[in-house]
């Protein structure tokens, strides 16, 4: 949306300018890769292959029980660039959720800026109505 969006406040799991390692190096190596900054779909397709390469991990690739490589999904043992990450009673993340704002850059690009974390270990609404 361009400088149109300057200045809109929004709501999200994620941002670039998370101050974790693993959000760090995957910014990094991403901006390396393609000149640009991610996206939250980037964020989010980046974190289900570390999902899935820590629970494959931890069958040793053996996918003939699939049981237990859906426990170690479930476990959820990576790490996230969203920060801390698990999932609840109804397999929805559990994660922190910020505040941001749209800015501009120096170079005259437009991103979000983190603002401050409104939620830790937020877990959807209907949870607590889950059978799972």
């Amino acid at each position: 949306m361009g400088n149109a969006a300057v200045g809109v406040i929004n709501g999200s799991q994620w941002t670039h300018d998370l101050d974790n390692d693993a959000n760090q190096q995957f910014v990094a190596a991403f901006r390396k890769a393609y000149g640009r900054t991610p996206t939250l779909y980037a964020s989010q397709g980046y974190d289900a292959a570390r999902l899935i390469g820590s629970a494959l991990k931890s069958v040793n690739g053996n996918l003939s029980d699939l049981s237990a490589f859906k426990a170690a999904l479930r476990k959820a043992d990576f790490a996230s660039v969203r920060g801390d990450f698990k999932f609840g009673n109804n397999q929805h993340p559990v994660q922190d959720i910020y505040v941001r704002e749209v800015v501009k850059t120096a170079d005259g690009k437009t991103t979000n800026k983190t603002l401050k974390k409104v939620f830790t270990g937020h877990t959807d609404a209907y949870a607590a109505e889950c059978k799972l």
